[in-house]
């Protein structure tokens, strides 16, 4: 019986992994067509798609998209680990209700968000804001929530005892904070930063009410691009984002180590 059930799982496994994998092989597949079509005969594919994501066109969009994201993951990550301290650490009064305005951002569309802010801008005259400034904020408000919830479930399992231990040992609170806490706490940091960066890079709903002419990130660029022609240099830009947020990923996790967070042991 345990047989049959270890089977089945590996099956339903292999179905899952394929269901989500094989969109992913047909982009990849698109990416080197010599036509809009899509075409399996490997021997007629070219790698000409790709030489136009040099093009200003795309790496514009695409510079500009990453300089908002590592804005978006610092900043969130500042602010998020500020307010989780704060709320779980030092437990403020009123910090239930705190931690539930922190997390607010996330029970509201983006696009209602993306309106709002919108109107609000308008109303204070402040439309000269439009534009990257705009994305910044906007994104930082869409994140934080990620990186606050992360952060706090670190510093909720954080052992107690070390700080105690630190106590003992003579180190007064600035030195606790920032050689115990600190790097016990990391792996939630550095992945709530990469959920940020990940969320403000691919984000859409909230961006298309507040980038401007000359000012468009790349997830905004691709979407007007679709308006008027679906070729392989759509799918070469979709591939090449893919791979550069993999790449991120893994970054984060070798300077982080999501892996000991998530399974415990040790590096």
């Amino acid at each position: 019986m345990n047989w049959l059930l270890s089977v089945l799982f590996r099956l339903m496994l292999a179905g899952v992994l394929t269901f989500i994998t094989l969109p992913l092989a047909v982009v990849i597949a698109a990416s080197f067509s010599p036509t809009s079509a899509v075409t399996f005969r490997p021997w007629e594919w070219t790698a000409r798609g790709y030489g136009d994501l040099v093009s200003e066109r795309w790496l514009l969009p695409f510079l500009l998209s990453v300089k908002i994201a590592v804005i978006v993951s610092i900043v969130s990550g500042i602010i998020g680990v500020m307010a989780a301290y704060a709320v779980v650490y030092e437990k403020i009064r009123g910090s239930e209700a705190a931690m539930s305005v922190l997390l607010l951002p996330l029970s509201v569309p983006q696009i209602v968000k993306g309106v709002a802010i919108v109107l609000f801008l308008s109303l204070v005259g402040l439309q000269s804001f439009l534009g990257t400034p705009a994305l910044i904020a906007a994104h930082i408000v869409l994140a934080l929530p990620f990186v606050v919830r992360m952060v706090a479930t670190s510093i909720a399992n954080f052992d107690r005892n070390l700080d105690r231990a630190g106590q003992i040992l003579g180190a007064n609170k600035r030195q606790r904070v920032q050689h115990i806490l600190l790097p016990a706490i990391r792996p939630g940091v550095l992945s709530g930063m990469t959920f940020a960066f990940i969320i403000s890079f691919n984000n859409i709903p909230l961006s298309v009410f507040l980038v401007r002419p000359g000012d468009t990130t790349l997830p905004i660029t691709v979407i007007n691009y679709l308006e008027y022609s679906l070729d392989p240099v759509m799918a070469a830009v979709n591939v090449a984002s893919m791979i550069f947020i993999l790449a991120v990923i893994f970054l984060f996790e070798k300077i982080g180590g999501f892996s000991v967070k998530l399974h415990g042991g040790s590096k």
